[in-house]
């Protein structure tokens, strides 16, 4: 039976993905590019495979002046979500968002990592710009949530013939 940070590298190898994995424990490193942005992933098991989760890493922090705004948006974002969470950590401003299964007995499906790695990846890029105008253009929380209005074309008074 294979480890569950093996059904990762497989997963990552089916995919044609780039990664690198820790030679003294169950973790692996890559990166990902959405729609949105780029940044970093890790996939860790635990150390008798008792879990596994995935990490997708922003490439920002919250400054100081900026960590209750960002902790307001990820919990009005949390709040929806069915599947993984955003946390933030108030110390050094790193946001990330995690999801995680908790392993039985059962070996690792590649359905299973699958799922773990694309509904983490998904979540994040979806949320990606909200989260960057909460940090960077001192937009509020509740705003930064408003999905964008398609502008309505404006009427002119004036036609061509």
């Amino acid at each position: 039976m294979k480890s569950a940070i093996e059904s990762f590298a497989e997963f990552f190898n089916k995919q044609g993905w780039s990664y690198n994995q820790a030679s003294d424990k169950p973790v692996i490193h890559t990166g990902f590019t959405g729609d949105n942005g780029r940044w970093n992933c890790v996939a860790v098991a635990g150390p008798q495979d008792e879990h596994l989760f995935f990490l997708s890493l922003l490439p920002c922090k919250a400054v100081p002046a900026r960590r209750t705004a960002c902790a307001e948006l990820l919990t009005r974002i949390n709040f929806g979500l069915t599947h993984g969470c955003f946390e933030m950590d108030f110390e050094d401003g790193e946001v990330r968002f995690r999801t995680s299964i908790p392993l039985v007995s059962a070996e690792v499906s590649p359905e299973l990592v699958e799922h773990v790695v694309f509904s983490n990846l998904c979540i994040v890029d979806r949320f990606f710009g909200p989260i960057m105008k909460v940090l960077y253009a001192d937009i509020c929380p509740k705003s930064a949530m408003k999905p964008k209005t398609a502008k309505k074309p404006s009427i002119s008074r004036f036609e061509l013939n």
